[in-house]
């Protein structure tokens, strides 16, 4: 993922220009809605029972393991899916 320095900190860029932190926020706040905080909390408590160097080597396996389920029959990436808590805390007791 294209990135750059800002002086808020790094942040995504799309198109060559960087992403605003509150256009960030107001997406996850659409998609997640009232479970924005649980899952917030849920996924920085999976970033912290790792090193950076072992997320960074297991990236895409998280990712699969992450990605919320699709109904079946539904296709593409706009596709609805339910966002498991409850998994994501277990990864990061393992």
């Amino acid at each position: 993922m294209p990135v750059a320095r800002t002086p808020d900190g790094l942040r995504a860029l799309s198109k060559d220009r960087a992403i605003s932190s509150a256009s960030v926020e107001r997406y996850l706040q659409g998609k997640f809605g009232e479970n924005l905080e649980p899952a917030r909390r849920a996924m920085q408590k999976l970033a912290r029972s790792m090193p950076p160097s072992e997320i960074a080597a297991r990236a895409y396996h998280l990712y699969e393991k992450l990605r919320p389920k699709i109904p079946a029959g539904v296709k593409g990436w706009g596709a609805a899916g339910e966002f498991d808590l409850d998994h994501i805390e277990a990864l990061a007791e393992q």
